[in-house]
């Protein structure tokens, strides 16, 4: 094998594990990927926290679609968001690099960490506006899930 081929084996490495948060249940509620808290009967919180290489359309998406699956999970057909907080957050970086007394470079870097949270009424009847089969099978096929 040359030396190329392994160089760029490494460089795909290296992408493939720098990526955005995956779909997974979080640690605790400020771990990333998604967490799920029963408020009362019927209701629960959803959220979803993601890296800086998570897009806020994705974050939304994941807990979307873990709400429908935890209505799925608990026996109910349908739900309705009755709140919704975008908690994410912006962070600006600054690098200056100095080359001898005349010469600096400066870069500024801005990383988004998206955290959704919603809180969503589910039900067993088919009245409520969200479908949770169909937003399930909608998302993971959206979303290339298995």
């Amino acid at each position: 094998m040359n030396i190329f081929k392994l160089i760029f084996m490494f460089l795909c490495t290296i992408l493939i594990t720098s990526c955005a948060t995956a779909y997974k249940q979080a640690k605790s509620p400020t771990g990333t990927g998604y967490y799920d808290t029963l408020l009362q009967q019927g209701m629960y919180e959803i959220t979803f926290n993601g890296n800086a290489d998570t897009s806020t359309t994705t974050a939304q998406d994941y807990t979307l679609l873990r709400a429908a699956e935890v209505c799925i999970e608990n026996g109910y057909k349908t739900f309705d968001i009755v709140n919704l907080n975008d908690n994410s957050k912006t962070e600006t970086s600054i690098y200056t690099n100095y080359y001898g007394r005349r010469f600096a470079d400066t870069t500024v870097s801005t990383s988004t960490y998206p955290k959704i949270a919603i809180i969503i009424k589910c039900s067993t009847e088919e009245n409520l506006t969200f479908v949770a089969e169909e937003i399930r099978t909608n998302l993971r096929k959206k979303l290339n899930l298995q």
